[in-house]
């Protein structure tokens, strides 16, 4: 399994925090462009870390970094792993919301055979699809992977849609969309 493919699997199945642990690895946090690093929170024993409770619930940390990084072709490459395992926590989010929407029902059948529904989540999929492409095809610019972050966030506020009202809730899997954008923005540079 490539690295790429390893990112997205990680967040997928454990959450966005192992997806970030397996892209950061070799990563010096002080390579943060912005001053401020986001790191799984089980890295930061021996940081000073910036309280955020919706991302601690996700298993994340941010973390001050002494002085912000030039950006440099390393960070390209760690934005495209960033990217997918961001991949992963929407898949995992979108997951979440086909079960929440099969367990509702409207008009005496279940929300996830409306029509519309439906049309959103193969929208989201086959965009989570075309992205993965561009990530291991064509992402070899800083402006091309900042473009894939900006269209993941646009995907994950989609899919937090589908869950409602709770799905801008804090103690909701709808959460990770707003810490992973927190992560992106800390990671990619534009």
């Amino acid at each position: 399994m490539n690295s790429i493919a390893a990112c997205e699997q990680a967040a997928y199945l454990e959450g966005l925090a192992a997806g970030l642990a397996r892209a950061l690895t070799g990563v010096e946090i002080v390579a943060a462009p912005g001053g401020t690093a986001a790191v799984p929170a089980d890295w930061t024993s021996d940081v000073e870390t910036i309280p955020h409770s919706v991302a601690a619930r996700e298993g994340i940390a941010f973390v001050r970094v002494p002085t912000a990084a030039e950006p440099t072709d390393t960070l390209t490459d760690l934005g495209v792993l960033l990217a997918a395992a961001r991949l992963g926590a929407t898949r995992r989010l979108a997951d979440h919301a086909v079960a929440h929407l099969s367990g509702r029902t409207s008009g005496g059948e279940p929300t996830i055979r409306k029509q519309l529904v439906l049309g959103t989540l193969a929208d989201l999929l086959t965009e989570v699809e075309a992205l993965r492409v561009q990530l291991t095809l064509s992402a070899a610019t800083a402006e091309a992977v900042a473009d894939v972050h900006d269209r993941i966030t646009d995907l994950d506020w989609e899919a937090a849609k589908l869950l409602g009202a709770s799905g801008y809730l804090a103690d909701n899997p709808g959460r990770s969309c707003h810490v992973s954008e927190l992560v992106a923005n800390c990671w990619v540079t534009q």
